[in-house]
């Protein structure tokens, strides 16, 4: 009787622990150090929100990771991971989303994204954080470092970035945006030579035909030889020569992500937890570019 009893606790203990930890699969599209800081603060947040309870609560979830760039085949990253069955699925990067948007069956969070909507479609098991910097942010933050920047030369193609514009235009009308549109990256360096004397500013859209690395060089030669600086979304972008880039806060969307994951998995439907904006950006100088080009930005904005 005491021996059944005993077995009796131990099965209720296991499925305590069962309820309280939880299996998540990362798949990143590769090993890039912005998917290692994202990882990383969705963890540390999550055991945050979830911490561990019970006989085993040391090691209350259980994180496996996918590399794409060590496991390329869909059908076989779809099966490893319903060999897994986990709880929740998070993707870093366009090609992890692809490898896993046919699992229909576990909740799935995407992260580092560009464009997911044409990725997702209407499947009602997928969200995430748009990989989208708020207009009004971009633009707090360029006024609080130029604030005489009134006239800010946008190139952008009508499929990928016209909504952006319009925002941009609804939330500063105070500013003038001289819009270029583009329907091939060959047209970019003519447009640009059209902007010459017309505007302060270059406002880099993460526009898939403006932002072709082919024709980025093109942007930095138009931005020095008429001193007329770039904002950009990326901080990749500082090596190549903007001024300014307004770009997420890697360990913020982590913690996001972390919030939404734990709202599905203690039981939210993912149709609960909609695709969210971000909600806290980073604002990078680059000095070098800055003192080029003339520009006086207050001396404690960080590099």
């Amino acid at each position: 009787m005491k021996k059944s009893l005993a077995i009796i606790i131990l099965m209720l203990l296991a499925g305590v622990r069962t309820a309280l930890a939880y299996d998540i699969v990362v798949v990143k599209s590769g090993n890039e150090m912005p998917m290692d800081q994202v990882v990383q603060a969705f963890t540390d947040k999550l055991v945050h929100l979830l911490p561990a309870r019970g006989v085993k609560s040391i090691e209350p979830h259980r994180f496996r990771e996918i590399d794409l760039r060590e496991n390329p085949i869909k059908s076989l990253v779809e099966q490893q991971i319903r060999d897994y069955r986990p709880d929740l699925i998070l993707t870093l990067g366009r090609n992890a989303l692809l490898a896993v948007r046919d699992i229909n069956e576990i909740p799935i969070l995407y992260l580092l994204v560009v464009a997911p909507e044409a990725i997702i479609e209407n499947r009602g098991n997928i969200t995430g954080i748009n990989l989208e910097i708020p207009v009004k942010l971009q633009f707090d933050e360029l006024t609080r470092l130029l604030p005489q920047v009134r006239r800010i030369g946008i190139i952008y193609n009508t499929e990928h970035s016209a909504m952006e514009i319009q925002q941009a235009r609804r939330e500063r009308p105070d500013l003038q945006f001289v819009a270029s549109k583009a329907q091939s990256t060959k047209e970019v360096p003519s447009l640009l030579e059209e902007l010459r004397g017309r505007v302060d500013l270059i406002w880099l859209l993460p526009d898939i035909i403006v932002t072709n690395p082919q024709i980025l060089e093109s942007y930095f030669l138009f931005s020095f030889k008429n001193k007329v600086p770039v904002l950009a979304f990326s901080q990749k972008y500082l090596k190549n020569g903007a001024a300014i880039v307004v770009t997420f806060d890697l360990a913020d969307m982590g913690g996001q992500a972390a919030t939404m994951a734990a709202r599905i998995l203690l039981g939210t439907p993912v149709s609960g937890v909609p695709p969210a904006d971000i909600s806290r950006v980073k604002t990078i100088v680059n000095s070098t570019v800055a003192r080029k080009l003339q520009l006086d930005i207050p001396e404690e904005t960080p590099q």
